[in-house]
């Protein structure tokens, strides 16, 4: 009779309490989501992968402005000027220019200028060779590669943290089950001794033994269902999901399938090198751009040629109604080729390659520390994963033992063998043995995530 009331019990608390809790994430169960169609939510509404693809356009504008070096500058040129004090011609006594009347050594000034003046041109320049160009060019390229390499890695570390805040979810909701039958359990057992007490065959100590019992497990089942909703509002975060409609967790998870991935886990440590992390291409991009950075302050030192032409006009007048004259508008045309060679910069050049050739020094210390701490990271998370499984395996044995024990004890309260103080210390021993469980299967299960980020395997999901 006890165990079909606890069933009744059990299956009414527990829809009392998926109510609860649906409620206080502000339910309306209308959006399911499983781990990828979180990802890919993310992928579509996170405004800063929004920002990342924009850099990455950035980047792709910055090579078309590298290869559009080459390409022709054509401007129009206006000035116009006007004289306060004409331009002045200096004649010196036998000058042929000079007047027959000036004796020889004698300055005359004469105005030569014009008071009104006007030089509208059209200009054309090619660049011919730039010893800079394919310096600029390839670190146009690379910022690209390097601009597309943040994004993944962006979406590595977005994909990590869906993983974790969604697989946290769905423990902790797995685990309210479990206190929820608890709970069950021990109301029917504070009802029991309550009723044993009032009629005189029980102590008032062993009904507040008890409801001690019950508080902490209601305490618990609290503290489970405030983890439950921060882990998902970091997941709504990390999905900047703002829609009305209730974000629900589909059913895909299951604690078996969980625990039986150590195994594969642990076989990608092993086997997993530096290269497959996408830091590592970060780096080699960093490299590559500081070396070709000190290309192209070296190419300030270079010679360059160009070829230019003009084709213009030079109108001038005294009154400035005469400017528009026919006569006054005579074109000039040249083509000229510019050979510039740079002597002396102040050892500007020389300074700016020594710097970039110590920040090319520095990327490549970089990469030297980052397979140093990969090397790490993978020993570390390989002995976190062995001792999380470890830990969990007693755990689990434990809490199998606890189970069976609450199973004997009730069927031994039944039959008038254990009396309520051997509930008590039964359900707290569960109590105690479920917690431990739960909390070591979720660090299993983080520790399982930081593995497979370590391994590089979520590469294919980041679009690498």
């Amino acid at each position: 009779m006890m165990k079909s009331c606890l069933r009744q019990t059990a299956k009414y608390s527990v829809g009392v309490f998926f109510c609860v809790l649906f409620w206080t994430s502000g339910a309306k169960a209308q959006k399911i989501f499983s781990t990828t169609d979180c990802i890919e939510y993310a992928f579509s509404h996170n405004p800063l992968l929004n920002v990342a693809v924009t850099e990455v356009s950035i980047a792709d504008i910055g090579i078309q402005r590298a290869r559009g070096t080459y390409l022709p500058r054509v401007d129009i040129t206006s000035a116009f000027q006007y004289y306060f004090n004409n331009r002045i011609l200096l004649l010196e006594g036998g000058n042929p220019l000079a007047p027959p009347s000036l004796q020889n050594g004698e300055p005359m000034a004469v105005s030569a200028g014009f008071n009104n003046t006007w030089y509208p041109s059209m200009n054309v320049f090619q660049q011919i060779f730039n010893p800079a160009y394919r310096s600029s060019y390839n670190i146009a390229l690379q910022s690209k590669t390097l601009q597309g390499q943040q994004l993944a890695n962006f979406k590595i570390d977005l994909i990590t943290g869906i993983y974790k805040s969604y697989n946290t979810c769905k423990l902790l909701e797995l685990q309210a089950e479990f206190l929820q039958k608890n709970v069950t359990r021990i109301d029917t057992l504070l009802d029991l001794t309550r009723i044993k007490f009032e009629e005189g065959a029980g102590v008032k100590i062993e009904v507040n033994r008890v409801e001690v019992t019950r508080n902490r497990m209601i305490s618990e089942l609290a503290n489970v269902r405030n983890g439950y909703n921060e882990a998902l509002m970091a997941l709504q975060f990390q999905m900047n999901y703002l829609e009305p409609d209730s974000l629900i967790l589909k059913k895909d998870f299951t604690i078996n399938e969980a625990v039986s991935k150590v195994d594969s886990i642990a076989g990608q440590l092993l086997k997993s090198l530096p290269s497959q992390r996408i830091e590592n291409q970060v780096l080699i991009s960093q490299i590559y751009l500081a070396d070709e950075s000190i290309k192209l302050e070296g190419a300030r030192g270079k010679p360059l040629i160009g070829a230019d032409a003009s084709l213009g006009f030079t109108p001038a007048a005294n009154s400035i109604e005469k400017i528009f004259q026919g006569e006054r508008w005579k074109p000039f045309l040249y083509v000229g080729l510019n050979l510039a060679i740079p002597i002396f910069n102040g050892f500007d050049v020389k300074r700016a390659v020594e710097q970039k050739k110590l920040q090319a020094s520095q990327s490549r210390n970089y990469m030297d520390q980052f397979v140093n701490q990969f090397e790490n990271e993978k020993k570390i998370t390989s002995i976190q994963i062995f001792n999380a499984y470890t830990r969990y395996q007693y755990a689990d044995a434990n809490l199998k033992i606890a189970n069976n024990n609450i199973e004997l004890l009730h069927e031994a309260f039944i039959n008038g063998v254990a009396d309520n103080q051997d509930i008590i210390l039964g359900e707290n021993d569960l109590y105690d043995n479920q917690a431990r469980y739960f909390n070591e299967l979720l660090r299993l299960l983080l520790y399982e995530i930081d593995g497979i980020k370590v391994a590089g395997a979520f590469n294919r999901q980041a679009g690498l």
